[in-house]
C-alpha cells in the first residue's frame, strides 16, 4: 500500500519501484491511498490504472490514508510505501 499526500514529484518513482520488484503480478496488489491531494497525482496515478487500484479520500493525515486501506487491502501481508520513497530492486 502507498500513502500519498501532494506527491506527484515523487509518486511515478514509488510506483515504478514497486512494480520492478521480482515478484509476479499476478500475485501482486498495489493500493494507493491518495490521502485528498490538490496537485498532479491523481492524473500521474491515471497513467498507472491497470496496474494499480486507487483510493482517494478528503485529506485526514497518513494515519488515516493507512487505516482508510488496509480494509481494501486482498492480500495476505500487507507492505507498506510512502509516496516519497522507493524500493531497491530486488528487494
Amino acid at each position: 500500500m502507498i500513502d500519498t499526500y501532494n506527491h506527484e514529484r515523487f509518486i511515478e518513482e514509488a510506483i515504478q519501484s514497486v512494480l520492478s520488484q521480482d515478484f509476479p503480478a499476478s500475485e501482486r496488489e498495489i493500493l494507493v491511498v491518495d490521502d485528498g491531494s490538490t496537485d498532479r497525482t491523481p492524473e500521474i496515478l491515471r497513467k498507472f490504472a491497470s496496474q494499480i487500484r486507487m483510493l482517494r479520500k478528503p485529506n485526514g493525515g497518513q494515519a488515516s490514508a493507512f487505516n482508510h486501506g488496509i480494509p481494501e487491502c486482498r492480500g495476505e501481508l500487507i507492505t507498506f510505501l510512502d509516496a516519497d520513497d522507493w524500493w531497491a530492486p530486488d528487494n
